[in-house]
């Protein structure tokens, strides 16, 4: 197997990762601290069981760690860089990629969030 077929595959699984909308919620979350299950769910808005499949799998493919306290389990990201990369790829569609009013202004406000520079 061809060194670019290697990775090239192994970007394609990072992609697979990421394309669930909530995944890059949860990554974004992460970005600054480390967060409780029932804390990223009731900031993104979904139940803490989906948080938790989402944070498996994340886990599963290095994104996440874990670490626990007593009974609590806090998760913050394995390389901050990625909540970066991602709001590279947010800026990038907003560079005129997609075309929308609509998407622009949910772009600002989620930069404003996200990325409050």
């Amino acid at each position: 197997m061809t060194e670019r077929k290697v990775v090239a595959e192994e970007l394609s699984n990072l992609f697979n990762a990421l394309s669930h909308p909530d995944r890059i919620r949860i990554i974004e979350e992460l970005r600054n601290e480390e967060r409780d299950v029932h804390n990223l769910s009731d900031t993104i808005g979904i139940s803490s069981s989906r948080v938790s499949q989402h944070l498996s799998l994340l886990k599963t493919l290095r994104m996440v760690q874990e670490r626990r306290d007593g009974k609590h389990h806090f998760y913050s990201l394995v390389e901050n860089d990625l909540a970066a990369w991602i709001l590279q790829g947010v800026r990038f569609t907003a560079s005129g990629v997609v075309e929308s009013r609509s998407f622009d202004k949910a772009v600002k406000k989620a930069l404003s969030v996200w990325d409050p520079k």
